[in-house]
């Protein structure tokens, strides 16, 4: 048994309290257990806090990955786009290098090169010929990508959209443009060539300095390459005819008895190659719907045969 003595700080008032064994076990036993559970408590706090320490860092790592991924993901998204316009730069100087190199024509035969000027032609192959080798020696060093294609690929396109400026200003099409809106294609013959002849109405022998391209009425002409028109007007017996001289080949191209003159056509005017001049007729001296297409050298004041200067030349019957 324990007894307590409270005092007041006067002295006049004293005060016992008994106290027995049991309570102050009791008493020391709460004040244990409050002492482990604020060391507890506080144990716990700074784990939490640790814990949440991780997390953070965890978290901040992930975020730091997803980053990196949403980077990644980007430079491939601009590495496809960069490859994308590769390919289109590849396609593009692969239809250049197509189209110069004798795809012109649209007379709905095989496209034949065999009228190709023997120069244009060796230069051609021969650049070809270095391409063709430093492709083969580029795949046996490392793996072709677009990027190494194109630069496989540019001298000769260099090579190509220097000469095809050239290209542009040589009489080298049919003189007629056969595509349909529908897709399909006018039919077309040549009903009389260049050199000596009996006309179909004089029946007197004589000799006929252009080519006769006969296709039904209304068919659109083109000129045959780039050049300035020099004359468009009425010419005796060809009827309508349009002129167009060609600096760059010093050729100079005739359509005559046309039914019509392209919207707006004018003596001066700057065309392109393919670009209409006017329509298939029948004007003048002649015995039905057709265009008469003559190409006169200027160089040596001459007419030569215009089936030289048609790659594509081989006659479609059905109309």
């Amino acid at each position: 048994m324990y007894t307590l003595i409270f005092m007041s700080s006067r002295g006049n008032l004293v005060r016992q309290q008994a106290i027995s064994r049991g309570h102050v076990l009791l008493f020391w036993i709460v004040i244990f257990i409050l002492f482990f559970g604020v060391i507890g408590g506080l144990g716990y706090g700074f784990y939490l806090k640790q814990q949440v320490s991780v997390s953070k860092k965890d978290l901040q790592a992930s975020r730091e990955e997803i980053k990196g991924l949403v980077r990644a993901k980007h430079q491939a998204e601009l590495e496809l786009v960069a490859i994308n316009e590769e390919m289109k730069d590849i396609r593009h100087m692969a239809e250049q290098i197509q189209q110069t190199l004798g795809i012109f024509g649209q007379g709905g035969g095989n496209n034949d090169l065999t009228s190709v000027p023997d120069e244009m032609e060796e230069r051609v192959d021969i650049q070809e010929e270095k391409v063709d080798v430093a492709i083969d020696t580029h795949e046996r060093q490392q793996p072709l990508t677009p990027t190494s294609l194109k630069q496989e690929i540019q001298p000769l396109y260099n090579y190509v959209s220097a000469y095809s400026i050239g290209l542009d200003g040589y009489p080298s099409i049919l003189p007629v443009k056969l595509q349909k809106t529908n897709g399909e294609k006018y039919g077309f013959w040549y009903s009389s060539g260049f050199g000596q002849r009996v006309h179909p109405l004089t029946k007197r022998r004589e000799f006929h300095r252009g080519l006769d391209i006969k296709t039904r009425s209304g068919v659109p002409v083109i000129a045959a390459a780039d050049g300035t028109t020099v004359k468009v007007g009425r010419n005796g017996l060809l009827g309508n005819t349009v002129e167009i001289s060609h600096e760059t080949s010093q050729f100079k191209t005739l359509y005559a008895h046309l039914k019509g003159y392209a919207s707006g056509l004018k003596v001066g005017q700057k065309v392109a190659r393919g670009q209409i001049i006017g329509y298939v007729g029948n004007t003048g001296r002649s015995t039905g719907a057709h265009l008469h297409y003559g190409v006169y050298d200027i160089s040596n004041e001459k007419w030569v045969n215009p089936t030289a200067h048609i790659f594509d030349q081989q006659p479609m019957f059905s109309q």
